[in-house]
């Protein structure tokens, strides 16, 4: 018989039984008790989660809308950027219109920028 063998065969491979094993494992045992703040601590974790969430969609629609509007205005440009640019060259050498289009312009960004702040201000008195 090898060294070997003989190992194998002094191991005993049952658990042990006793019985004092088997009543320490089915003694009742106290319950475990949740902290005082389990409540609160749980709901911290939720609004954490759910605004994480929010500001991944934010961010997912965000890009979205910044990708599909780049790809559309290249599209836009590709087929009719030539028409456009001419359209547009035409127009500025006219003086009549360059006060036009630049005080358009101008209510445009004024409007843009009230918009801006308004929605800010907004946004303040109701967090």
């Amino acid at each position: 018989m090898k060294p070997e063998d003989k190992k194998l065969s002094t191991i005993n491979c049952q658990p042990s039984t006793s019985p004092s094993a088997l009543r320490q494992a089915l003694t009742p045992t106290e319950p475990k008790r949740l902290p005082t703040n389990f409540a609160y601590t749980t709901m911290r974790r939720i609004h954490r989660e759910q605004v994480e969430a929010e500001r991944r969609e934010r961010i997912i629609a965000l890009v979205t809308i910044a990708v599909v509007s780049v790809l559309g205005i290249a599209v836009f440009g590709y087929f009719f950027g030539l028409k456009i640019w001419q359209s547009f060259r035409t127009t500025f050498i006219q003086s009549d219109t360059t006060i036009l289009i630049l005080s358009t312009l101008f209510c445009l960004t004024f409007f843009a920028l009230l918009n801006h702040w308004l929605a800010k201000r907004q946004a303040k008195t109701y967090v």
